[in-house]
């Protein structure tokens, strides 16, 4: 019996998680988009 109320709590946890994120991400949809770099830098070896 306690096992069970342990799981519920646990999916419910999960399932505030799940929709506290979807509706986060639904709300930012309308943020300007962030310019990401094409290229990332190349690294130059040192010669030994």
């Amino acid at each position: 019996m306690t096992q069970i109320i342990l799981n519920s709590a646990v999916a419910i946890l999960i399932a505030a998680a799940f929709v506290t994120t979807a509706t986060a991400a639904l709300r930012g949809e309308n943020r300007a988009m962030q310019k990401v770099p094409a290229r990332a830098k190349t690294r130059r070896h040192p010669k030994n």
